[in-house]
C-alpha cells in the first residue's frame, strides 16, 4: 500500500481549513487530520505572565503525542484509519492530509511530510480575518497585536534558521486557485507513486 503525507501549514485565517475540506473530497482515499483537534482543555494551557492571556499559539497548548500517534496509526493502515473518509476510489494510493498552524514546527513530523504548503498573509488581512471570527474563549483586547502575531512570527522565524523548506501559498489569492494548485500538485503526486508500481 503507497501513501503520501501532506502538509498544509502557515498563518492563522489563512486558509489551510477551507483548502483542506476541498482537498479531502477531491483527492481519491484522503484522510485529514486537524492539529486543533487536539488542543488542550483550557486549565493546561499556560498563562502569559504580563497579560494574563492565555498562550494557545504555541506547541505547549497541544498534545502533539497524540496526534503524533495518530498520524503513526495512519501510516501503519491508512485503509483501517481513514475508513469513514475515504471517498471509495480504486487506487492504492492513500492520502493524509495535515493541517494546522505548528505542524512544522513540531519537529518529529517532520520526517513524514512527502510535500509540505505554507499560508502566508501580511498583518492587516491577518487581523482583519482574526477580529472576525469568534473565539471560545473569545479573544481578550489586543490579542491579536499582543501574542497571536508576535507568536506567527516567531515560529515562522524558527523554520527560517531551520532551513525548513515549505512550499509558499498567498492566503490574499482567490480560494479556487490555491486549491486548484494543491490538487494537481497532488494527483500529479499519486501518479508519480503509481508509475513506479507498473
Amino acid at each position: 500500500m503507497k501513501k503520501l503525507v501532506i502538509g498544509i501549514g502557515g498563518v492563522s485565517n489563512g486558509g489551510k481549513t477551507t483548502i483542506c475540506r476541498q482537498l479531502l473530497t477531491s483527492i481519491p482515499n484522503a484522510c485529514l487530520i486537524h492539529q486543533d483537534a487536539y488542543f488542550k482543555d483550557p486549565d493546561r494551557v499556560q498563562i502569559d505572565p504580563k497579560h494574563g492571556w492565555m498562550i494557545w499559539d504555541d506547541l505547549t497548548a497541544l498534545h502533539n503525542d497524540v496526534l503524533m500517534s495518530d498520524v503513526e496509526r495512519w501510516l501503519e493502515n491508512p485503509a483501517a484509519f481513514s475508513q469513514s473518509q475515504a471517498t471509495g476510489d480504486c487506487t492504492d494510493v492513500h492520502v493524509l492530509l495535515i493541517e494546522g498552524f505548528l505542524i512544522y514546527n513540531y519537529r518529529p513530523l517532520e520526517k513524514v511530510f512527502d510535500a509540505k504548503y505554507r499560508f502566508v498573509l501580511p498583518f492587516e488581512e491577518a487581523k482583519r480575518r482574526r477580529l472576525s471570527r469568534a473565539y471560545t474563549p473569545p479573544d481578550p483586547p489586543g490579542y491579536f497585536d499582543g501574542h497571536v502575531w508576535p507568536m506567527y512570527l516567531k515560529f515562522k522565524k524558527e523554520l527560517e534558521d531551520l532551513n525548513v523548506q515549505t512550499i509558499e501559498l498567498d492566503g490574499t489569492a482567490p480560494v479556487e486557485e490555491n486549491f486548484e494548485r494543491v490538487k494537481t500538485d497532488i494527483l500529479d503526486m499519486i501518479k508519480h507513486v503509481q508509475d513506479k508500481q507498473t
